[in-house]
């Protein structure tokens, strides 16, 4: 999760607001106790698994965020293998590298350990490797810029390809998922800061979306701005925990509660928890663990189809 998101949510967590008219002791605000911020995600994917850990801020700083050095972080596998993350550049971004003998840490249906000593505390946070999908394929249609594609500051097209990816999900209650999506090769800003689905919906259900293929609204997520003839459009589709899910969709909530009529804002959840618990040392932010199915495909205007539903 982005830095500013995170210090955002530290920020609006801590607030009791109540009604408009409730009385913020901006001092306390000002005064919170500083947390460790956990940042952190392992795969089953062969490439580097990074860790980043930072210490929260109060709400109107506008110092740059600090990083937690000298930590020791290891994530033990449910079969009990060790994996030691370092902090090789000493910026607080703690790293597992892959090698020939073991070329990743993540397999499905393995529960994973992750351990954190810093400051003279140790916290765990535990998390299991769920299963996600194949992605069928990446469609796309001409059209234009629809008002939440537009943003005449960045320079969006406003006229181009919108795309849609299309996977299933899997039968049985309860599937999560992350969705990512890369325009020749960089990451998207999704709307809402996150795309995130239940079963095949964007929200939770009692079933309704359970194995069919994705929804519109979420497979249309990997246009939150429209492609051009020859752009690589790449979809990663992630599994997530349940608790993943509620944390995604409380911080959504968070960043994105604002106006005449915000309602009262709540803490985020976390799955990181001080092993010492009558310390007063807490900790933010979540640690997951993700299987990646992937696709790409680059717009051809020959290949554009109409009628996208």
């Amino acid at each position: 999760m982005k830095k500013y998101i995170l210090n955002t949510l530290i920020a609006l967590g801590t607030l009791s607001l109540t009604s408009c008219e409730d009385v913020i002791d901006l001092q306390g605000i000002t005064n919170a106790p500083s947390m460790l911020v956990v940042d952190g995600n392992v795969t089953d994917v062969s490439t580097s698994q990074v860790i980043t850990l930072t210490q929260s801020q109060d709400y109107f700083t506008n110092a740059t965020v600090k990083p937690v050095l000298g930590a020791s972080v290891t994530v033990t596998d449910s079969d009990g293998k060790i994996f030691t993350f370092n902090d090789l550049k000493g910026d607080g971004k703690y790293v597992w590298t892959p090698t020939t003998a073991v070329p990743k840490i993540g397999q499905v249906g393995k529960t994973y350990t992750l351990k954190i000593t810093a400051n003279g505390e140790t916290y765990q946070a535990v998390s299991e490797l769920k299963r996600v999908p194949k992605i069928d394929s990446i469609a796309y249609q001409f059209d234009e810029a629809r008002l939440n594609q537009r943003d005449d500051d960045k320079g969006y097209p406003k006229e181009g390809y919108d795309a849609q990816f299309y996977a299933r999900d899997f039968t049985g209650i309860g599937d999560c998922y992350r969705i990512i999506a890369y325009k020749n090769g960089k990451m998207l800003e999704m709307s809402n800061t996150v795309a995130i689905a239940y079963d095949a919906a964007i929200q939770k259900s009692s079933g309704a979306a359970d194995g069919l293929i994705f929804s519109l609204p979420v497979r249309s997520t990997i246009s939150p701005q429209l492609y051009l003839a020859g752009d690589t459009i790449k979809v990663e589709l992630r599994s997530i925990t349940e608790g993943h899910f509620d944390f995604w969709t409380q911080a959504r909530l968070e960043v994105n509660n604002g106006g005449l009529f915000a309602r009262p804002s709540a803490n985020i959840p976390t799955n990181v928890n001080n092993v010492n618990a009558a310390s007063s040392k807490k900790a933010i932010g979540w640690f997951g663990t993700s299987a990646v199915s992937f696709s790409q495909t680059i717009v051809d205007p020959k290949k554009a189809q109409k009628g996208l539903r």
